[in-house]
């Protein structure tokens, strides 16, 4: 007959033991709860959960291993064998034990006979370990799926683990599941945000490539052009070149949309604008050389609107631009505006003229006819240009930069680049730390008066 003391004593031990597995359970969780948010590695997390193991279990080695069913490999997070680092041979397709608990979801414990039964199931082994006496794992579950597995091993002793160490691992195991696959999905997203980051840094190089290095300075004028774009890559682009007989390109445009995709219709809009304004040979069609600058710009649009409508229409993808050539020896600037923000043109007398849109924007409508106009600049006229990123950029208070009225004055002895340096610091300061949504292109243009 057993005596109700020792009953009553069993009782308490049985219920130690009970509150000693479960304080130990609460102290992994506990650790990692602290090392998610002390942590940014997610390496430490794995290696703070696999100690915390170690300190529990009498075990010569501990491994946490990764699952991934899309790939269907399992990569050792960590490996520790009689307290040493054991070489991970990094992703790799399951095999032996692991396999089998992949397969059934079900903890393997093996107390004998643990190199006969890991040969049969084709168990690997890390190089430089030993095949141990005894192995336990148990699977890692987020909802139905296994994501990774928890494997003791004794290399010393066979029946090493017991049931109570099943249903510990198994608890401990269902208590970090969560914990450890948060940590290896913010894992895979810095990595593919690495690789996001790698790609649009290739992208703004590449793009950054399509915009001029300098830009033409002809005797008696100043041009200034400056780009801040709200994303890695921009939809806005401006271009200043040389043409035949003393003529200068003057591009300002702006891609609808935003982002990678906008980006590369702009080095397209770009390049064909360019390509076909270069073209001698519509410029020779014309007897009156006086009219070559018109037929450059016609052409231009005219074969860029309907390369763009015919070959990518489906994208709804277009662009407003604004396309000048500019007489350097006389200051007449012959234009198209194709559905831009009207460049405004300053003169020293107070003169305000707006360079109104003459068409629709490029790519919407196949054989859009382009009106041509032209003006004359005077020494110590400005023309300034931009996109609509500059007037649409928005306050804390939801105002536009272009709500308060502004516009553009002459410098006052400033050079363009510091002119337009100073329009983009009143952007910013007007901003006040507010998120730029839309890209800002700045072009300037003056003729330099002759005291210049």
């Amino acid at each position: 007959m057993i005596h109700p003391v020792e009953n009553l004593q069993a009782q308490i031990d049985q219920l130690k033991q009970k509150l000693l597995q479960r304080e130990a359970e609460l102290a992994i969780i506990n650790s990692v709860q602290q090392g998610l948010v002390a942590h940014r590695d997610v390496q430490s997390i794995y290696d703070l959960v696999g100690d915390k193991i170690r300190e529990i279990f009498d075990a010569q080695v501990v491994m946490l291993s990764t699952y991934d069913q899309h790939s269907h490999t399992v990569e050792h997070r960590y490996a520790i064998e009689r307290g040493q680092r054991v070489f991970s041979p990094g992703p790799h397709p399951p095999g032996g034990f692991r396999a089998e608990i992949i397969q059934t979801r079900q903890p393997i414990l093996i107390n004998s006979g643990v190199a006969e039964k890991a040969a049969r199931l084709g168990q690997p082994t890390l190089p430089g370990t030993v095949t141990p006496k005894s192995w336990l794992g148990v699977p890692l579950f987020i909802g139905e799926q296994v994501t990774g597995i928890l494997s003791l091993q004794s290399i010393d002793e066979e029946n090493a683990f017991g049931e109570s160490h099943v249903r510990l691992l198994q608890t401990l195991a269902a208590s970090m599941s969560l914990a450890l696959e948060n940590a290896r999905l913010w894992e895979q997203e810095q990595l593919y945000r690495r690789a996001l980051e790698s790609e649009f840094e290739i992208g703004r190089r590449i793009q950054a490539g399509f915009l001029p290095n300098s830009l033409p300075q002809p005797e008696g004028w100043e041009i200034a052009a400056q780009l801040q774009p709200a994303r890695e890559v921009a939809g806005d682009f401006y271009d200043v070149f040389e043409l035949p007989d003393e003529r200068i390109g003057l591009v300002i445009a702006d891609v609808c949309d935003k982002g990678l995709g906008a980006a590369l219709f702009m080095t397209l809009f770009r390049s064909l604008m360019r390509a076909v304004a270069n073209l001698d040979f519509y410029a020779r069609e014309v007897p009156d050389e006086g009219n070559a600058s018109a037929v450059r710009l016609r052409q231009a649009f005219s074969l860029t609107n309907n390369y763009m409508v015919e070959t990518h229409g489906e994208t709804g993808m277009f662009a407003t631009i604004f396309f000048g050539i500019l007489d350097i020896r006389t200051g007449r600037l012959t234009y198209i505006n194709g559905g831009h923000l009207p460049p405004i043109l300053l003169s020293a007398p107070g003169r305000r003229q707006l360079l109104s849109p003459t068409g629709p924007a490029v790519g919407v409508r196949a054989d859009t006819v382009y009106s041509v106009r032209e003006l004359l600049l005077e020494r110590g006229d400005l023309l300034f240009a931009c996109t609509d990123g500059l007037t649409d950029a928005v306050n804390p208070a939801g105002k536009t930069f272009g709500e308060q009225g502004w516009e553009p004055a002459l410098p006052d002895g400033q050079d363009l680049k510091t002119f337009l340096g100073e329009i983009q610091t009143q952007i910013d300061d007007f901003a006040a730390g507010a998120r730029q949504h839309d890209d800002i292109t700045m072009l300037a243009v003056r003729y330099c008066p002759l005291s210049q």
